[in-house]
């Protein structure tokens, strides 16, 4: 499952991490499984049976979508929490097994791509800089955020270039 996270993250392809923390009794899951959601909804890995997958899915592409970890909470008991704790769901599971899961769910979301144009001590500061947050730092048309720090030359075509893209 390491590989297919780092051939991910080299795709930069976002994916959730879902790792087991608590099971009560009768679950198939155990404590310290894991599973990868990715971007399509493809659960690579155990995080219990089809009922909870299911919740496990459509929460972790919930969690992928606002870029934050989630602490989910698949229970038999209809009856929710009077103040769930920030960053915990709780959804009702009515499968058999009966169990109780507590599954972290955790985003990995691409860094975002800064493109830095020139070699000014300003570019390579920014570069630099970029590096140590993060980011990734490369001369890409798609990228999020770009620099423009060339002290004269192709300044116009670069920014041009960049707002055609978007």
């Amino acid at each position: 499952m390491n590989d297919l996270a780092d051939q991910m993250r080299a795709d930069r392809r976002p994916f959730v991490t879902a790792t087991v923390v608590r099971a009560e009794k009768p679950t198939s899951a155990k404590p310290g499984d894991t599973a990868l959601v990715l971007d399509d909804g493809t659960i690579v890995g155990f995080v219990g049976g089809e009922c909870a997958q299911a919740s496990v899915q459509a929460q972790a592409l919930l969690a992928l979508d606002a870029g934050e970890s989630t602490l989910l909470r698949i229970t038999p008991s209809e009856a929710s929490e009077a103040s769930p704790a920030a960053g915990t769901v709780t959804v009702h599971n009515p499968c058999l097994s009966g169990g109780t899961l507590e599954i972290f769910l955790e985003p990995t979301l691409p860094p975002a791509v800064v493109a830095v144009h020139g070699d000014a001590p300003i570019a390579r500061a920014v570069r630099e800089l970029a590096e140590w947050l993060g980011l990734d730092v490369a001369a890409r048309a798609d990228a999020d955020a770009v620099v423009v720090a060339t002290h004269g030359g192709d300044e116009a075509e670069v920014i041009a270039t960049a707002l055609a893209a978007g």
